[in-house]
């Protein structure tokens, strides 16, 4: 009985030391109302500002630089399906926005945790993403030129009505 008792004070003492008087518990498998999170957004504009560089200058597209060319990614965490798109406004809002792309991503999809697409600025005020033939007209955000407005990338969820986005401002040429 001697024995026993420091064996059983040793083992009384690794349990409280692992933490087993603690309230961690293990983390549940994810549940039906898991909804995906955006991580990540970055644009790199006609002059090559990348917004994933820390302290970047003003973002800028101009039709009349790389044809107008720009580049949008994303990063999300997500379980399930989920739609992504790109949206510009001329207020820092998305109510009222104007759709330029919107595709589904998830597992085998061409778009998965992450995506990006090359989009066009044309000097007619068209602007399209992902090589789509239907060009969006953004005229009506116009006021003068150059203008500011808002680019969006917004996550919806394939379940539910989640979204969530996030903006830069970029100035239009």
């Amino acid at each position: 009985m001697k024995k026993l008792l420091p064996a059983i004070g040793l083992l009384l003492c690794v349990n409280f030391l692992s933490g087993c008087g603690s309230e961690t518990v293990a983390a549940d498998d994810p549940h039906e109302n898991y909804v995906p999170e955006l991580r990540a957004f970055d644009i790199i504009d006609s002059y090559d500002t990348d917004t994933a560089t820390p302290n970047h200058p003003p973002l800028i597209l101009d039709p009349y630089l790389y044809d107008g060319l720009f580049e949008v990614f994303w990063d999300v965490d997500s379980l399930e399906d989920y739609r992504v798109s790109v949206r510009i406004n001329d207020r820092n809002t998305i109510e009222n926005s104007i759709v330029v792309h919107s595709q589904w991503c998830g597992a085998g999809r061409s778009c998965d945790q992450s995506g990006n697409l090359i989009c066009e600025y044309t000097s007619d005020f068209f602007m399209s993403c992902g090589n789509a033939a239907q060009e969006r007209d953004i005229y009506p955000l116009i006021d003068q030129i150059p203008q500011k407005v808002y680019l969006f990338i917004e996550i919806c969820d394939y379940n539910s009505g989640y979204c969530e986005y996030d903006y830069y401002p970029v100035e239009l040429h």
